[in-house]
């Protein structure tokens, strides 16, 4: 099959840098995990909706007529932590779906604060050549296996089934966060145990859990694996809904100076526990924010077997090759599954 990426990583340095430095824009606060940090003063609500045909409504690049696009923000006293946006749409076979998009940001378009909005741009950007690289490179029968929201955006930007794409309740033990993810999803899964087991199999050793996986997974399609560099967000709602508790951990480096000394105290903090695998995401400002592998277990799991920790043991399972990477710093990897 045509890799997915031919031509993925033609951005320069320059552009690398800053793409790695607006991943967090306006979402930070979801690498805490969402359910866990909502406070009493933080606010989540509906402030607008726009139709087809309105003046301001973007060009989302979907496979799938859009009905509607809402707009939500999570803030914190007057200022705006998470700015999402849902589409409404329905798919094929008529059924009412709804997706976490990312749309293009007007010149025009003052309402969404600065940072969220660059935010926003890079991952509308990001997502775009994935879901363009994807419609040509594989075939219309091809199952993806994600997270609920990244399995959200594949199906409306290409057309191709996912596995699972709505969230479950008890991923949000809070009443308020819980009805926030409901209403903003399209609702949660009627049948839980597929995004349970997922959330299983992610934190199991990973030649386990693909031995498992493909007892369930149909053989008569080809299936690809996604995932991002924000499923770190997800991973309360993973935890959650696996009952287990990622030896991962994370740690702000303020801005300095020497970007070779910080980087030599991320390998040194990487190396206090586990092997020394790190992720590292520079932030506005000029910090960076830092992830860890913790314990042995941890490296083997399918999670960090997946992501794109430096140092990783194993890296990624023989039976998924890698066929697409975002050129910013792998912000989503895409396999297929070529050994079941």
């Amino acid at each position: 099959m045509t890799r997915l990426n031919d031509g993925a990583r033609r951005a320069g340095k320059p552009r690398l840098l800053l793409g790695l430095g607006l991943l967090l824009a306006g979402l930070v606060v979801l690498f805490f995990g969402l359910p866990s940090f909502f406070s009493e003063e933080m606010r989540f609500e509906k402030i607008g909706e726009m139709k087809p045909g309105d003046t301001e409504f973007p060009e989302l690049e979907g496979q799938f007529q859009p009905e509607s696009l809402a707009e939500y923000q999570i803030a914190q006293a007057d200022k705006v932590l998470v700015s999402l946006h849902a589409v409404s749409y329905r798919d094929k076979s008529g059924i009412s779906r709804r997706a976490i998009v990312y749309p293009p940001v007007s010149d025009k378009d003052s309402s969404t604060p600065a940072g969220i909005g660059d935010g926003h741009q890079l991952r509308h950007d990001l997502w775009a050549d994935a879901a363009k690289a994807i419609r040509q490179h594989t075939d219309e029968n091809a199952l993806f296996v994600s997270w609920w929201d990244d399995a959200q955006r594949i199906h409306f930007l290409t057309g191709r089934d996912a596995w699972v794409m709505q969230p479950v309740a008890e991923a949000y033990p809070e009443p308020r966060p819980r009805a926030f993810w409901d209403e903003i999803s399209g609702g949660f899964a009627e049948n839980e145990e597929p995004l349970r087991q997922l959330a299983r199999w992610l934190a199991m050793d990973a030649d386990q859990a693909l031995a498992e996986i493909s007892e369930r997974l149909p053989k008569d399609r080809p299936v690809f694996w996604a995932i991002c560099l924000d499923d770190l967000a997800r991973l309360s709602e993973i935890e959650a809904l696996s009952g287990v508790s990622f030896p991962f951990e994370a740690r702000f480096f303020p801005a300095a100076a020497d970007i070779h000394a910080r980087i030599s105290a991320v390998k040194r903090w990487a190396a206090e526990k586990g092997n020394g695998s790190y992720l590292v995401h520079p932030l506005p400002g000029g910090g960076i924010r830092a992830w860890r592998i913790t314990s042995e277990e941890g490296e083997k799991t399918l999670m960090a077997r997946l992501l794109p920790f430096v140092g990783s043991v194993g890296r990624a399972p023989k039976q998924l090759q890698v066929v697409y990477q975002s050129a910013q710093g792998a912000y989503l990897s895409i396999f297929e599954w070529v050994s079941r």
